[in-house]
């Protein structure tokens, strides 16, 4: 119904856009019909940009309200706003929701505190000079256990108990060391052979 309105619209523009009602002889300047014409679909089409534009706003707001609740994907600004989270999830028993989260919240706090350590800087070797090093290996032993603990007191607090593989980590690296790039790879019998080859 909306388009033929339009196209009823733009038609009886269109055809009296081509009529000429002034003086062929006259010397002052008339815009032609194919010129008004023009302007008046210009005009409806930067309306309907318009329009699209909010639609489609309008439609993102909609897809992060269904992402939040379909795929439980959340984006706390404050610790306040989880802290909310958690209480609403926990008294509607959604323990695994609860769970996901303290476990999102302890990775982004395992990975914030590993981005905070400094990635090189000058060391004095043996001749007293300063010589520029890498700290990979060393921030790689330097301590979670705070991580660990919070976490741990977090679970006490739902009646969950922590999975061992977390309860045992003590450094950086045994976190970053539970899964490696070579550990998903596939070894298929081809590449077997080729490596024997």
């Amino acid at each position: 119904m909306k388009r033929l309105s339009m196209f009823t619209v733009l038609f009886a523009a269109a055809t009296s856009s081509f009529a000429y009602y002034g003086d062929y002889s006259s010397s002052s300047f008339e815009m032609p019909g194919w010129i008004t014409f023009m302007g008046i679909i210009m005009i409806v089409w930067g309306v309907l940009e318009i329009i699209l534009f909010f639609k489609i706003w309008g439609m993102t707001n909609d897809i992060k309200a269904l992402k939040k609740d379909h795929f439980n994907e959340t984006d706390f600004m404050t610790k306040n706003l989880m802290a909310r989270y958690l209480r609403k999830n926990l008294l509607m028993d959604n323990k695994e929701n609860v769970k996901r989260i303290l476990l999102q919240n302890f990775i982004d706090n395992v990975e914030h505190g590993y981005a905070k350590l400094p990635g090189e800087g000058y060391v004095k070797d043996k001749d007293g000079n300063d010589v520029l090093t890498n700290f990979k290996e060393k921030n790689l032993k330097e301590s979670i256990r705070p991580y660990v603990e919070n976490l741990q007191r977090q679970y006490d607090k739902i009646g969950e108990q922590l999975p061992v593989y977390i309860q045992s980590m003590e450094t950086f690296g045994d976190c970053y060391n539970i899964f490696k790039e070579e550990d998903l790879i596939v070894e298929t019998e081809d590449k077997k052979e080729e490596e024997n080859g």
